[in-house]
């Protein structure tokens, strides 16, 4: 008897184990699917886009007793920052650059990013108690796909209330026979493949304080905004430097 009860035991718990292995050899396949599927759907959606990244500004002198440069949003210095970060829209399509002649760019500060462009405002003070010069870039911290080839940066520099520039960068059309950089039409060629730009601003004396408006987008009418950039991210940041006499800059 107990012979039988234990045979019936062994039966039934082989019975549930191979119920068990059926089920999960049912259901993972089916899982590995449905996985499989959401991967190819987020890369499919990806590829129908360009990314944003973030862009980044950051200074190496901050509040130095003599030789400092702070940073912030807002023209009041309400929370000044060695650093700041522009989120954007991190799906975007290309755009006419033209349309952003329609628009008041810089009136807001901080992020003023529309659907597909980014535009960020912000401030540079001289925190420090002396005059001094700094150097400042826009750098390509990261572009895939070719993407830079279709890029547009826009910048726009007012010192102390009183507009110095505005200047668009594009990536060089090609070179001229003898190795010239050619512009795209209304633009100035970036530095090179990782510098966008780079300039000076010298004698920058203590309160002084530099508004900067940085509009970054992708230009539909360059020849090389085409399909192959599409799912391309971008990344770009500014970086502040001061600079001087070889006293200042031990400091």
């Amino acid at each position: 008897m107990m012979s039988e009860k234990k045979g019936s035991a062994y039966l039934k718990r082989q019975a549930r184990r191979e119920h068990n292995e059926r089920f999960w050899k049912k259901l993972i396949p089916s899982v590995l699917a449905a996985i499989l599927i959401l991967v190819v759907l987020a890369y499919v959606i990806s590829l129908m886009y360009t990314r944003f990244g973030s862009f980044t500004v950051s200074v190496n002198k901050y509040h130095a007793l003599q030789y400092g440069l702070s940073l912030s949003e807002d023209r009041f210095f309400s929370s000044p920052t060695s650093r700041l970060n522009c989120k954007a829209s991190e799906e975007i399509d290309n755009i006419d650059g033209a349309i952003l002649d329609e628009i008041d760019i810089g009136a807001v500060d901080g992020n003023d990013s529309g659907d597909n462009y980014l535009c960020y405002t912000f401030y540079c003070k001289n925190s420090g108690t002396e005059s001094f010069s700094f150097t400042y870039s826009i750098n390509i911290a990261n572009m895939t796909m070719g993407i830079e080839k279709a890029v547009r940066i826009r910048l726009i520099t007012n010192l102390n209330g009183e507009k110095l520039s505005q200047v668009d960068y594009a990536r060089a059309a090609g070179v001229d026979d003898d190795g010239n950089a050619v512009a795209e039409p209304g633009t100035t060629p970036f530095l090179n493949k990782t510098t966008i730009m780079q300039d000076n601003v010298l004698n920058f004396s203590p309160d002084d304080v530099m508004k900067y408006t940085v509009v970054i987008w992708l230009e539909g009418n360059d020849p090389d905004c085409v399909d192959s950039v599409i799912g391309g991210v971008m990344k770009v940041d500014m970086k502040f430097s001061v600079i001087g006499t070889d006293a200042q800059q031990d400091d």
